[in-house]
């Protein structure tokens, strides 16, 4: 893979699809760098006001249902900004359901 080109390779899935051992090989192989959402994902989810205490909260009365919605509007501002700011070849989202 031409290192100058803008084909990314994106892997999306949710916890324990394997994201993270796909990656490292498809690294290796092409000998291109990996990078993971995870790392940014805090940084960004605070940007816009996350609230981890409120998340706590709705785990705890209402269930994991409840909280997946109270994160998609954060999940989707994390995956808009590492996108734009970043110009890598893989890129790893985890836990997006």
């Amino acid at each position: 893979m031409n290192k100058g080109s803008q084909n990314n390779i994106m892997l999306i899935g949710p916890m324990g699809a394997g994201k993270s051992t796909i990656g490292k090989l498809i690294s290796e192989t092409l000998s291109i760098p990996q990078h993971s959402i995870d790392k940014y994902r805090k940084g960004y989810y605070n940007e816009i006001g996350y609230d981890e205490e409120k998340s706590n909260n709705i785990i705890e009365k209402s269930g994991l249902y409840e909280a997946y919605k109270y994160w998609k509007p954060f999940e989707a501002y994390a995956v808009e900004r590492f996108l734009f700011e970043t110009h890598i070849e893989i890129i790893k989202l985890c836990n997006l359901i």
